[in-house]
């Protein structure tokens, strides 16, 4: 699979305060990215599953403690639907 790379700098004194080290910077803003395209109906729950690396019970946990509302399409919930009746 392709991908792209993206790479910012801030200030050291700003990731402290936000509560993010060296090691966890990168994950963190993949995390946080994934969210605000979510939020924001840039992409769909599943590729923000994909791109933050979350399950969807972590997705939705993550979405509650930020206040940012869970939307389903009404072609996913219908998928999902046709899925549970094959089980």
């Amino acid at each position: 699979m392709n991908q792209m790379h993206v790479e910012f700098n801030i200030p050291a004194i700003l990731g402290t305060q936000v509560g993010l080290t060296p090691e966890t910077a990168s994950d963190e803003s993949r995390r946080m990215f994934a969210l605000f395209l979510y939020e924001h109906g840039r992409i769909s729950l599943g590729k923000a599953c994909e791109l933050g690396g979350f399950n969807q019970w972590e997705f939705a946990e993550m979405n509650r403690a930020f206040g940012i509302p869970l939307s389903v399409r009404e072609e996913d919930l219908e998928a999902d639907l046709a899925r549970l009746a094959d089980v």
